[in-house]
């Protein structure tokens, strides 16, 4: 190793971490490294860096300098590998071994540790380099073992974890640092449209905002649009996407729950941002199957691919045609145009046909029904039946003596709106949440309410019937009814002989 600048030096630094993104550590590493070559008159063959990445055999993102370093050596373009701790290379005990090996076999024989030159030819330094990989190894496992430890226990006590979710923020001590809570975040900001229009904001606003237009039957796409419209930034700075509101919408966190490894494990110590109620809702609805099968929220017409062919069962699509001197727009199979019929026609019949399902009184009973084994409801009725049990505690107090008239009184109708309350969310449980609001003698009016809202429509639609489009009959005039649509309610047949 007296060679001089004959002698090709290779230096390696790294560090796990570097949350300031400043690369203090390896940087103080580098200036080590280079300053052991410098004094011993080698040649600096090559500098290779991986910060905030993870050597220990628990890492999960790639060392992509440490794979260049390897191919150097493999190569045979160095003669000692210059590092600062054993750590900074390898907490791996078999990739240590293996790199050991490789190096050996290659004829890199030296490795400068800390200032301390080791020959890999003598049993006595092997030993050594040895004892420090196992060492380094079972550092890395202890740390993690520490890091999970805490992480368990975190989340056992309800705390949070890891980066703020959207819609929060975080509290700590001035002085310990140490977390104090964490709430929603209700700052005020504003942003910018691109043609000039000013928007005031919050981020639990918008969270807020989301799963009630979810829950309403709004499409991801809508909702994605009319942020990145308003020119309000996502979580990560950029444009929104369907996938970050899914995500949100989907995230526990908002109901106040705290999540360990993709499972509700407790109650956090934050507040809800939503009810769960409205959670819930947004959930079925963003699980539902059916959801798959078109973009709704990209649709301009009413039943394109939401309505079948009653012939070959392909979706029928909107186009405009001009033939025998009519010209308008029709609905047809997109297959091979089994069956055919001007879109004004068809749309104006389904949606009254709707409508009067969603005004029958049965309509609502039946969906209340449906949910006696929805756990959202049935916690809403037992919840209900607990009140009713405390109001009658009450009464017999009352009866007794033991509370004035006026306290029970107050007590009665406190009881009573709380009771009325639990009773609503049960009867409403079991109801498809874009169905919500739109049953009963107002079912007319919320639907023209609607106005534009082809999505919302047809979101309704697609939940409650399965509609096939059946071909005309030749040489008949029969104006446009029944006979041309093979209809099925999705709830139940008692309804749908009664909506016939």
């Amino acid at each position: 190793m007296a060679g001089g600048a004959e002698v090709r030096a290779l230096r390696y630094q790294r560090a796990s971490q570097d949350k300031k993104e400043q690369g203090k550590s390896v940087g103080d590493q580098g200036k080590i490294n280079l300053a052991e070559i410098t004094k011993r008159s080698w040649t600096d063959a090559g500098s290779f860096t991986d910060n905030h990445r993870s050597a220990s055999r628990h890492a999960t993102r790639e060392r992509e300098q440490f794979e260049l370093l390897i191919e150097r050596i493999r190569s045979g373009k160095g003669d000692v590998l210059v590092i600062w701790e054993i750590s900074r290379r390898e907490r791996d005990l078999a990739v240590y071994v293996k790199i050991r090996d490789m190096c050996t076999e290659v004829g890199l024989n030296f490795w400068l540790v800390g200032g301390v030159l080791f020959d890999l030819r003598d049993k006595n330094d092997r030993m050594m380099l040895g004892f420090q990989a196992v060492q380094a190894e079972w550092l890395a496992d202890s740390i993690r073992d520490n890091v999970l430890r805490g992480v368990v226990g975190a989340a056992e006590a309800g705390r949070p974890h890891g980066k703020v979710t959207y819609g929060y923020r975080r509290i700590y001590d001035q002085r310990t640092k140490a977390l104090v809570r964490q709430e929603p975040d209700t700052e005020i900001r504003t942003a910018v449209a691109a043609d000039g229009t000013v928007t005031e904001y919050s981020h639990a606003g918008v969270v807020r905002d989301n799963f009630t237009k979810v829950a309403a039957g709004v499409p991801l796409i809508t909702i994605e649009d009319e942020l990145n419209a308003k020119g309000i930034p996502s979580p990560q700075g950029s444009t929104w996407r369907r996938g970050i509101i899914r995500k949100h919408v989907m995230n526990p966190a908002y109901i106040g729950k705290r999540v360990f490894r993709g499972e509700v494990i407790g109650d956090g110590i934050w507040p809800a941002l939503v009810d769960e109620d409205l959670y819930w809702a947004c959930v079925r609805l963003l699980e539902d199957p059916s959801r798959t099968t078109t973009r709704a929220g990209r649709a301009v017409h009413l039943l394109s691919y939401i309505v079948r062919c009653g012939v070959c069962g392909s979706p029928v699509s909107s186009h405009q045609v001009s033939r025998h001197g009519w010209e308008g727009r029709v609905y047809s199979c997109l297959r091979r145009r089994c069956a055919a019929v001007k879109a004004e026609f068809l749309d104006e019949y389904v949606q009254r046909v709707v409508v009067a399902w969603l005004s029958l009184p049965e309509t609502g009973e039946m969906l209340s029904a449906l949910s006696g084994g929805d756990e959202q409801a049935a916690h809403a009725r037992a919840e209900a039946a607990r009140l009713r049990a405390e109001l009658e505690d009450w009464r017999k107090l009352g009866e007794e003596g033991e509370v004035s008239a006026i306290a029970y009184a107050r007590a009665e109708k406190g009881l009573s709106a709380q009771i009325a309350e639990h009773e609503a969310r049960a009867q409403e449980a079991g109801i498809p949440p874009v169905l919500r609001g739109m049953i009963g003698e107002h079912a007319a009016r919320k639907w023209a309410e609607l106005g534009d809202e082809v999505a919302v429509k047809r979101e309704i639609i697609r939940t409650v019937a399965d509609i096939k489009l059946l071909q005309a009959g030749k040489g008949t005039r029969q104006p446009f009814g029944a006979h041309r649509l093979e209809w099925a309610w999705r709830f139940g047949p008692e309804v749908e002989e009664n909506a016939a």
